[in-house]
């Protein structure tokens, strides 16, 4: 049986793995942004609910949607500046490569279009792609541990009226 999106199929199965980009509004490309344990997307819906009156017990007749959004959280193992720029809501300054700084929440919000491409072995290649992830604060992290150091963030997967959607998932069956 080939590998397809329909069910059942063993073949639909995964393990995931992935590399995770970032694009700010000043990168020409999609930056790599290093090892990212856990990638996770959570989808949200608003509903409104209406109900009949016009017997003993209300019954629900109508429910519509009334809001979409979706958030995107990333836990990042690689201290780099591009990084924590994104976990301290701050502006980078790069001019001088042996003292890179980070001016810690002179930022709002960091907005950035965040790319996953998955590299897994097991089951369909998942890749997503989200235009705008406005990120703030959402998280601390620790700089003394005597575990490995992680910066987690969240960020808000932002509507694309030009495109009228959140962003873009493909899969790649070639290796299933």
């Amino acid at each position: 049986m080939a590998p397809t999106l329909t069910s059942p199929n063993v073949d639909n199965y995964t393990v995931g793995k992935g590399i995770v980009s970032i694009k700010g509004a000043a990168d020409a490309v999609y930056v790599d942004i290093g090892n990212v344990p856990e990638f996770e997307l959570t989808p949200n819906v608003t509903k409104l609910d209406h109900f009949s009156s016009r017997a003993g017990i209300r019954s629900k007749d109508k429910s519509v949607v009334t809001e979409k959004s979706a958030t995107l959280r990333m836990i990042m193992e690689e201290f780099t500046a591009r990084n924590l720029e994104l976990a301290l809501l701050g502006r980078r300054n790069e001019t001088d490569p042996s003292a890179v700084t980070v001016d810690i929440l002179s930022e709002s919000s960091v907005t950035v279009a965040v790319k996953f491409v998955g590299t897994n072995d097991v089951g369909p290649k998942w890749s997503y792609e989200f235009p705008q992830v406005e990120f703030s604060p959402s998280s601390s992290f620790n700089p003394i541990s005597d575990e490995w150091g992680q910066l987690e963030v969240t960020g808000e997967v932002l509507w694309q009226e030009a495109d009228q959607r959140f962003g873009v998932a493909t899969a790649d069956f070639s290796n299933s």
